[in-house]
């Protein structure tokens, strides 16, 4: 491996000023937990053809040069969230780290190394970093890796910086001077002036209205260790199943495992989603999310479900900047059994169009407003990110096919979907909370949603949703061979279930017992409670064959 970087600089430091609400909410989440990494966000883009790497570092030094969020520090000042921006005196190097990979035995599980380790980064909140790599296999094959932090950059952010550079290298082969290069203006104040007018304006009212009328009943003050609070089934938080063991606390050499995981959805089933948005007059991601929240009812039995719709919260003449406004759109569903296919697309397309119409007041200040005293994830533990954006590019004639790596934290499970040009069908990924999940969990999770949604897209629009099926037997055999134990001898089988249990009990005391969203019972704690239970009982006089209400 042979590597060529630098990153070094003398800064030139610009007035203090504010930050907008999605940054103070990504602020005070990795102050809470300063060892996660769960703020990074990232992509890899393909890029087959020829690619002058001199010229792409330069085009990519020029636009993050160009990019206040990418030379922003932050600080505290009287108590609230500030941040300035330090620009880099050139000095000739670069902020690209150039790897050639072309000799590993493995280039491409080399790459997929890289990524996972890369990703895995813990960077201080005070100066979140970015990093740039280009991964080099031949001649004609580069991966660009691009790792932001979430307080500096959303996912449009991402999007319009990677188009950015795509542009700049293209005038750069065509002969252009980098150096007096522009792009248009894009400043990070104008995003954090743009947010404190729309909070003293009547949309910013207009806006309060709409969210509090519709979660008006759930004005409650809910203690964090109300697990079992209707915002909880609101959340819609256990899918599959939780983890049965709590996990070890981050620490900066043991940092928590990122959990993520993806498939391309196949482009039949993505045609039949856009014949049933057609028929209903809506958009296939309307679709998407109807499946997920059909889905969460199906799988949690609760009729009031809310999927997390993420927005980028800016308006349309904002979107060239690279920053961080995005928030989440807590979608309020009723999805009864007796709902067919049709009327639940038709229902969450009314819902997500509400919602859209009002997607600046953050999930946070509603979060406030209902006096929700364990915080806006727990309006929306699972969340439906559908990032419209191209993520194929083109550098100078060589074609760039991009690949989301994470969106940002899962308090639940996030559900992402890039949608591409080719002909291999939009990329659905998983992220899931390490908190809540296991590995096999997300895995598991991946093939029952996407094969509830292919069965969703075959199904007649008539259909009531209790009749499609919820996992197919892929599925289904996945979730078997996860749930089955060792066989039992037959002659060890007891005439009982008592004698079963007690038999059990004694050949695996330390397995899982029982296993809800609370927590564990080994055999060997579920005997002992059983035995003082059976105790307690005994000494209030109660024998057998009487009756007992628990």
């Amino acid at each position: 491996m042979r590597e060529n970087n630098s990153d070094s600089s003398g800064p030139v430091s610009e007035d203090l000023f504010g930050v907008t609400a999605a940054q103070q909410g990504v602020w005070y989440g990795q102050l809470v937990d300063p060892q996660s990494q769960k703020y990074n966000i990232g992509e890899c883009i393909e890029v087959r053809g020829d690619l002058d790497e001199v010229l792409f570092a330069a085009a990519l030094d020029r636009a993050a040069a160009l990019c206040d969020s990418l030379n922003t520090v932050f600080v505290t000042e009287d108590g609230a969230v500030r941040q300035r921006v330090v620009r880099r005196s050139p000095d000739g190097t670069s902020r690209l780290r150039r790897v050639d990979l072309s000799d590993a035995d493995d280039p491409v599980g080399a790459v997929e190394r890289y990524l996972a380790d890369d990703m895995a980064a813990v960077d201080t909140i005070e100066a979140p970093s970015h990093h740039f790599a280009l991964l080099r296999i031949s001649d004609r094959l580069h991966y660009w890796y691009v790792r932001f932090h979430h307080i500096a950059v959303d996912g449009l952010g991402g999007s319009v910086f990677t188009r950015t550079v795509a542009d700049l290298y293209g005038r750069a082969v065509r002969g252009e001077n980098l150096d007096t290069a522009e792009v248009p203006a894009a400043s990070l104040r104008d995003l954090v002036a743009d947010e404190a007018a729309y909070l003293e304006s009547d949309r910013y009212e207009a806006d309060r209205s709409y969210w509090t009328g519709r979660f008006a009943d759930l004005v409650a003050d809910r203690a964090p260790s109300d697990t079992h609070s209707t915002a909880d089934t609101h959340a819609g938080r256990a899918l599959i199943r939780r983890r049965t063991d709590a996990p070890a606390p981050a620490t900066p050499d043991a940092p928590e495992i990122r959990l993520h995981t993806g498939e391309a959805l196949p482009v039949a089933v993505l045609d039949r989603l856009r014949t049933i948005a057609s028929a209903n007059r809506t958009t296939w991601s309307a679709v998407l999310v109807s499946a997920v929240a059909a889905y969460i009812g199906r799988a949690t039995g609760t009729q009031d479900v809310t999927v997390g719709l993420a927005s980028n919260g800016r308006h349309s003449g904002l979107r060239h900047i690279v920053g961080m406004t995005s928030n989440i759109l807590p979608l309020r569903l009723t999805v009864t059994p007796e709902m067919t296919v049709s009327s639940l697309v038709r229902a969450v397309a009314a819902e997500m169009r509400g919602a859209l119409r009002h997607r600046r007041f953050s999930r946070e200040q509603l979060a406030r407003e209902l006096n929700m005293a364990d915080g806006a994830a727990r309006l929306t533990g699972v969340v439906v990110n559908i990032m419209g954006y191209d993520y194929d590019l083109d550098f100078a004639g060589s074609p760039g096919a991009s690949r989301v790596l994470s969106v940002g934290p899962a308090d639940d499970v996030s559900f992402f979907v890039s949608e591409r040009a080719d002909d291999k069908g939009p990329l659905i990924g998983f992220d899931a909370s390490p908190e809540l999940y296991g590995p096999q969990d997300v895995r598991l999770l991946q093939q029952a949603v996407i094969s509830f949604l292919s069965a969703l897209a075959d199904a007649d629009q008539d259909l009531p949703l209790r009749d499609l099926p919820l996992l197919d037997e892929t599925a289904t055999e996945a979730l078997r061979a996860q749930g089955r134990g060792a066989a039992i001898p037959a002659e060890t089988v007891a005439s009982s279930l008592p004698e079963a249990f007690g038999a059990q009990a004694r050949r695996t005391p330390d397995a899982p017992a029982v296993v809800d969203g609370a927590g564990t019972l080994t055999y060997r704690e579920l005997a002992g409670a059983a035995e003082d239970l059976a105790g307690a009982l005994a000494g209030w006089g109660i024998g057998a064959e009487d009756g007992v209400g628990v």
